[in-house]
């Protein structure tokens, strides 16, 4: 039997089975079938026995148990290059199976249609998962098909290497599978949380998440809170931060956390940033952390009280000493030192998160739920050059300019849009954020800036659409400006610039945070 292929179907779906079945024997496949199945290609005048063949067993349970049989598994499991797999498999009267069909119970359907508990759990396939799961293990002998849509391209692979599969197909419909197998019991764990947990939050939020903690509400106390998080995520995280003092965090601290830690993976230099409802409020960058952390409070002190505080390196007693005065409500950082733990632990309300991990970017998407869907985008890191940068106007910026520009631009993204940034050397001095008009995010930013806005730059997240934006930066004071252009006045904007004697260049990138 070992040296026979043969291919193991069992389909709750039976759309397009007699086809494949048809080709699959055209190959010299044995086909192996459960009882619906078998009957459903017999009537078909298909050549093909029932799974007893193999396991001496027939249908249990009316139909519950069938393919659960050790028989089954092995046929599936051996590895076909080991000669142990290979005697066991002969010697237990098992054939190797070499392409698996299976399509499980529609859960999903049924439950959507509104059926009632017990009805809903008859449809939770058991067989089947194993099956599926027993197979894509094994992809590197074996071929699994779990929709209908793949038969086409399947058949037309056989047909190409003579009834056989390449391993970059077995891979691909591998990857298919698990990723069949996990939504559904998602769908599965979904369901049943619903209905047997209808009050509360679940402790696992679909499957891949796990429980952090409960939080005492959401952004506001009437409002139920949890916490989960990434069991695969390797990166520095507010999900695996040590919680130093013990004292908890918020739903709100969290948010300002995570966005000062999406911040920071931006700069290399020993950076501070000032975290307001998930807005930077001031960021720095210095060869020394507690210089950089009073240059990004000083950018706006009065937005500075009750923030959130990150920092990229460890923090020392120097830092912590500067922060002395400063109401905060938390920080993060890589680690402290014990000297600054003393002095933090002063500051009753604070919490002090240490990530244990250096700072530093990781690929990774962002998931926004909204009523009835979720919208999920990926986390890009604008790594800006000067090269990339395009002076459109007849002064032209220097080289600190330009550095100053590039600086502010990482910002850009981390600042509620409509957004300006005005910033000097490696830090900022006056950010505008929030607005739902340009130019008046380039008056807030000069009002928080005051007289530090004279020989300032000035980014913009998005295009400047009309000159007001412009006259009001040559009023504040400032000598260049950086933005993504292709605003449809683009050509009003730069005669405006060029009236005031300003520099500026295009990104063609636009940084929006919405």
């Amino acid at each position: 039997m070992v040296s026979s292929r043969w291919a193991l179907l069992s389909a709750f779906n039976k759309e397009g089975l007699r086809e494949l079945s048809q080709e699959l024997l055209g190959w010299d496949y044995r086909l192996v079938a459960s009882q619906g199945t078998a009957e459903h290609l017999k009537s078909g005048g298909l050549k093909v026995e029932s799974v007893e063949t193999l396991t001496g067993w027939g249908e249990m349970l009316q139909g519950k148990v069938k393919t659960l049989h050790p028989k089954i598994m092995v046929g599936i499991l051996a590895q076909r290059d080991s000669e142990e797999d290979t005697r066991e498999v002969e010697e237990s009267g098992a054939a190797f199976i070499d392409v698996v069909v299976v399509n499980l119970y529609p859960f999903e359907e049924v439950v959507g249609r509104g059926a009632h508990l017990r009805e809903a759990s008859e449809m939770v396939d058991v067989g089947g998962l194993t099956l599926i799961r027993a197979a894509a293990k094994n992809w590197p002998y074996v071929t699994v098909l779990t929709s209908p849509s793949q038969y086409p391209a399947f058949i037309d692979e056989l047909r190409s290497l003579k009834g056989g599969v390449s391993e970059e197909s077995r891979r691909r419909h591998a990857l298919e599978a698990f990723a069949v197998t996990s939504r559904y019991e998602v769908a599965i764990y979904g369901y049943l949380s619903e209905a047997f947990q209808p009050e509360s939050l679940p402790s696992e939020l679909r499957i891949a998440y796990l429980e952090a903690g409960k939080l005492r509400y959401g952004e506001n106390p009437y409002q139920k809170a949890a916490f989960y998080r990434d069991p695969i995520y390797k990166g520095a995280s507010i999900a695996y931060s040590e919680d130093i003092f013990n004292r908890g965090l918020s739903f709100n601290n969290i948010l300002d956390l995570d966005a000062a830690l999406e911040l920071l993976m931006k700069f290399e230099r020993p950076t501070a940033a000032i975290i307001k409802h998930t807005c930077a409020a001031g960021v720095a960058s210095s060869d020394r952390l507690e210089d950089a952390y009073r240059l990004a409070r000083d950018t706006d002190r009065k937005s500075a009280y009750g923030c959130v505080v990150g920092f990229n390196r460890e923090v020392g007693q120097e830092t912590a000493a500067a922060m002395k005065r400063h109401f905060v409500e938390a920080i993060i950082a890589p680690d402290y030192e014990e000297g600054a733990l003393e002095l933090l632990r002063q500051k009753h309300k604070l919490r002090a998160l240490r990530t244990g991990k250096r700072i530093e970017w990781e690929p990774a998407i962002q998931a926004l739920g909204i009523r009835g869907g979720i919208l999920v985008q990926t986390r890009e890191r604008i790594d800006l050059q000067s090269e990339a940068l395009k002076c459109v106007t007849r002064a032209k910026p220097t080289k600190e300019q330009v550095e100053t520009m590039l600086f502010a631009y990482k910002v850009l993204g981390h600042v509620k849009s409509n957004a300006i940034v005005l910033a000097k050397d490696e830090r900022t001095v006056g950010i505008g954020s929030g607005q739902m008009s340009r130019v008046d995010a380039v008056i807030v930013a000069g009002m928080k800036a005051g007289e530090e806005a004279r020989g300032s730059v000035l980014a913009s997240d998005a295009f400047i659409p009309f000159r007001d934006g412009i006259d009001e930066a040559a009023k504040a004071g400032v000598e260049a400006i950086i933005q993504p252009g292709g605003s449809i006045r683009d050509r009003e904007v730069i005669d405006a610039v060029n009236e005031h004697g300003i520099a500026m260049v295009f990104t063609g990138v636009r940084v929006f945070k919405h």
